[in-house]
């Protein structure tokens, strides 16, 4: 088996159908497995009709990098492509990724452009995160223009490009890179999972590419949409401490600890000016 496309669910009813429905086959070949993660709703039952992708029904909510782990130990894909449901992949995407890896045996890691619904840019390159970038991530003052280069510098999002962080939701590793890292790291159960195995995939030397030749459309934040935003907040701020404590140092954890208690307030007022 060429590539292995793992994908995530939880209450994914109203995106899956769409996503199993695009372009998750090519001439390659490719297996998809989708790993549910105990859904409520109609989730299992859309992805029934789809036989001949494997599903594995977890009894309760794993996380998304342990549901991303069981996937691939029962996958036997050379490459590994980690989708999320609420993505559509664009003709030949899997081909052409895959087509890159096999070109280039000193990259690890390819992800194509992002683009929602509208077609507009997802802004999904960005640096490892920073004291100083999580701050204002923390406090909702990452979107405005005074500050949002200092989390979301401005690439060139034309051109295939090293990059050190790409968005989760559709990236294609190599196995042998993403067994030799340790696989994702289940102490976190949303959220930075993705960048934490970045970030050690980078610190092993090897290359992360932006490959914008190919596109996929993402719908941001489906699942993550059905949390309020204290639960949302604090499922986000475990995860944002256990990365500063792993890859950071305490010191670092201990000044960027006012700015986690004070991203309550801030997630409220934001809850609020959605509405």
């Amino acid at each position: 088996m060429k590539v292995s496309v793992i994908i995530v669910t939880y209450n994914s009813e109203a995106t899956i159908k769409n996503c199993l429905s695009s372009d998750l086959s090519s001439s390659l070949e490719t297996e998809v497995i989708v790993v549910d993660n105990n859904s409520r709703d109609n989730t299992v039952e859309v992805i029934k009709k789809f036989p001949k992708v494997k599903i594995i029904e977890n009894k309760e909510n794993l996380g998304f990098g342990k549901a991303n782990n069981i996937g691939v130990k029962v996958s036997s894909g050379e490459y590994i492509f980690f989708l999320n449901p609420d993505c559509v992949v664009d003709k030949d995407s899997i081909e052409k990724l895959s087509n890159f890896l096999e070109k280039n045996d000193d990259v690890a890691v390819v992800g194509p452009k992002l683009v929602n619904n509208q077609g507009d840019l997802q802004t999904e390159m960005s640096p490892f995160p920073t004291l100083i970038s999580e701050i204002l991530v923390l406090i909702r003052l990452h979107r405005l223009p005074f500050f949002k280069s200092l989390v979301y510098p401005n690439y060139d999002y034309n051109k295939i490009q090293d990059t050190q962080h790409l968005m989760g939701a559709a990236l294609l590793l190599r196995r042998s890179v993403f067994e030799k890292v340790g696989t994702f790291d289940e102490n976190f159960f949303l959220w930075f999972e993705e960048t934490d195995l970045l970030k050690r995939i980078s610190d092993l030397e090897q290359k992360i590419i932006y490959y914008p030749e190919t596109s996929v459309t993402h719908l941001i934040g489906q699942s993550t949409k059905q949390l309020n935003f204290i639960r949302k907040q604090t499922i986000w701020n475990k995860s944002l401490i256990y990365y500063f404590s792993k890859h950071k140092g305490w010191v670092k954890l201990l000044l960027l600890t006012p700015f986690i208690i004070l991203s309550y307030p801030a997630a409220l007022v934001a809850s609020i000016v959605k509405r």
